[in-house]
């Protein structure tokens, strides 16, 4: 009996280990001059039982409208195409937070028309046994005009932003909040 709660317990343990491991593999990575157009609450209205405060697709959502790509690299066959805009939910449905502190600290301090350098992965994240995409800004600064001019005259043109905001991507289990 003592050997049977013995293999339960390593076992269990293995498990444990093995849930906790998170594997990342890059399949895009964007380096972009953009314009912030905006950081509305955007409400779910989905049909869950979760929904709309619950579920995590309610919050701020921060919209970015993308003007010239200065790197872009797709390294596997499903990585995000060249983007006309980018959102990012920034707050959850209770305006709480979510994300880096000192990326949230620049986002807080810009107005719409202002001109940043925007950066962001796309990866394929495997952990706790599922699998999923996840969208992690990387950078995020303020420039001005000028320098945005410049960057841009040696950037290759983004395709069209959509016309209506596209959903917020990377919105994940309160356990994987999009790394903003």
């Amino acid at each position: 009996m003592r050997i049977l709660n013995s293999i339960v317990l390593v076992a269990a343990l293995l498990g444990t280990l093995a849930q906790a491991e998170e594997k990342r593999e890059l399949l895009a990575r964007h380096e972009t001059v953009a314009v912030f157009t905006g950081a509305p609450f955007k409400k779910c209205l989905g049909l869950t039982a979760l929904c709309p405060d619950k579920c995590e697709g309610s919050g701020e959502v921060a919209t970015f409208e993308i003007r010239g790509y200065l790197v872009y690299e797709k390294r596997g066959q499903y990585g995000d195409p060249q983007q006309g805009q980018f959102t990012v939910r920034i707050s959850d449905h209770n305006k709480k937070p979510l994300g880096n502190p000192a990326r949230r600290a620049v986002l807080d301090d810009l107005k719409p028309g202002d001109f940043v350098l925007l950066s962001w992965q796309h990866d394929y994240v495997t952990s706790d046994g599922s699998s999923f995409p996840a969208r992690p800004v990387t950078n995020l600064k303020k420039i001005p005009a000028a320098e945005a001019a410049e960057l841009l005259k040696k950037a290759s043109p983004a395709p069209a932003a959509p016309k209506e905001p596209v959903q917020p991507r990377g919105a994940a289990p309160a356990a994987r909040a999009v790394a903003f």
